[in-house]
């Protein structure tokens, strides 16, 4: 994973993910408005083996320290707090998201030298899921 520390990937393109907000329950103005944010992702590391990964849009920006494997509390970007456990293996950062109310957002991001892939899966508490995709672009 250390190739892509600190790297910026810029989102380019959205698969389902309209559907997906609609899913997880947001209203039509948190849509719209989580559909138009240009946004940026980037991992870093710190000198004691903690990994940060940062969220940046002109509208909200988060961050979440980490060592992999350790579950961590969490607060996302909508506010809502969760239990998260994010795990590094080779190019793939898996990060568990659990709600209180026990609905689970698993996002796997796939790091490239230019890109990065996030497949988000979205489980409630009977078992459906839904599941989008976005590409993200190395920001140069």
């Amino acid at each position: 994973m250390n190739e892509f520390l600190g790297k910026k990937y810029g989102l380019k393109t959205s698969d389902k993910f309209e559907e997906y907000l609609v899913f997880i329950g947001k209203n039509y103005f948190q849509r719209k408005a989580a559909l138009s944010l240009s946004q940026e992702n980037w991992l870093t590391k710190d000198e004691t083996g903690a990994y940060t990964f940062h969220f940046h849009s002109p509208f909200a920006s988060a961050s979440t320290t980490f060592i992999s494997g350790e579950e961590v509390e969490e607060t996302k970007p909508d506010g809502v707090r969760v239990k998260a456990l994010i795990t590094i293996e080779d190019n793939k950062m898996i990060h568990t998201q659990t709600e209180e109310n026990g609905r689970i957002s698993k996002h796997e991001r796939v790091f490239s030298a230019d890109s990065m892939t996030v497949i988000t899966t979205f489980t409630t508490v009977y078992g459906a899921e839904k599941t989008a995709t976005r590409h993200y672009a190395l920001v140069k």
